[in-house]
């Protein structure tokens, strides 16, 4: 039987009594029927998970009390953050969630040339937050407790200031190599995906991230939508050096 998951950011010990909110409560109470004293599972985000046993305190109110505190083993020993440049619609959100399912470490949302869609404001954090929220998602549904952070939006050229040098693959699909033949990544530090919006990466952009320390590699002979390039960049890469 699955048990129901819920992210509950706190100070994780045997017996530590935790508040759900008041949206968390609803869909536990409303949505899954879940009844005084049913298990389930909480994780803080930073690692640690805990069976815990759901405490109604009215309609819609309800906490939980945590046992058997443990840290996962879930974590991918690639360490991994995808540069997506960001696309329209939905494809965002299905490219954030299942990245996180395959164990991205970390997410880095861009704006590049060819990118379409127009933010600014107090639209750039509300646009973080809804794929924020994406993410923790995905780590309910995936059983993973770290939770991979949804980077302040940036320029791909604000992004270079910041970072001069990294390691890392840009997808760029008249590349002639593919990721089996390159060089395995230091796996002491962190390996970045670059992947283009729709229309891609300009050739520029490409030998930007190139002179910045990416190997640039191509995914097979069919040319992939923004949103299947991230996951499948990175379905290989840990199948290569990571946990799959």
């Amino acid at each position: 039987m699955r048990i129901s998951r819920f992210y509950l950011p706190g100070d994780y010990h045997s017996g530590a009594i935790l508040e759900l909110s008041k949206e968390q409560a609803h869909y536990a109470l409303t949505v899954l029927r879940l009844r005084d004293g049913f298990q389930i599972e909480v994780f803080n985000g930073q690692g640690c998970y805990a069976a815990a046993t759901l405490q109604v305190q009215g309609r819609k109110a309800a906490s939980v009390l945590l046992s058997e505190v443990q840290h996962s083993q879930k974590e991918s020993p690639l360490h991994s953050v995808l540069l997506q440049g960001i696309s329209r619609g939905d494809r965002m959100d299905y490219s954030l969630q299942k990245a996180v399912e395959l164990g991205i470490s970390a997410i880095q949302p861009l704006f590049t040339e060819r990118c379409e869609v127009k933010l600014n404001g107090d639209k750039l954090e509300k646009r973080r937050e809804q794929w924020q929220s994406i993410v923790i998602n995905a780590c309910e549904q995936s059983g993973r407790s770290q939770v991979p952070e949804v980077l302040p939006l940036l320029s791909l050229s604000e992004f270079w200031q910041q970072n001069p040098t990294i390691q890392g693959l840009v997808g760029d699909p008249f590349a002639t190599q593919t990721l089996a033949q390159i060089p395995p990544p230091n796996l002491q530090q962190p390996l970045h995906l670059l992947i283009g919006p729709e229309g891609g990466l300009s050739d520029t952009e490409v030998q930007q991230a190139i002179a910045h320390g990416c190997n640039a590699i191509q995914l097979g002979p069919r040319i992939l939508r923004t949103e299947t390039a991230g996951p499948a960049m990175l379905a290989i890469a840990q199948s290569l050096w990571g946990d799959i």
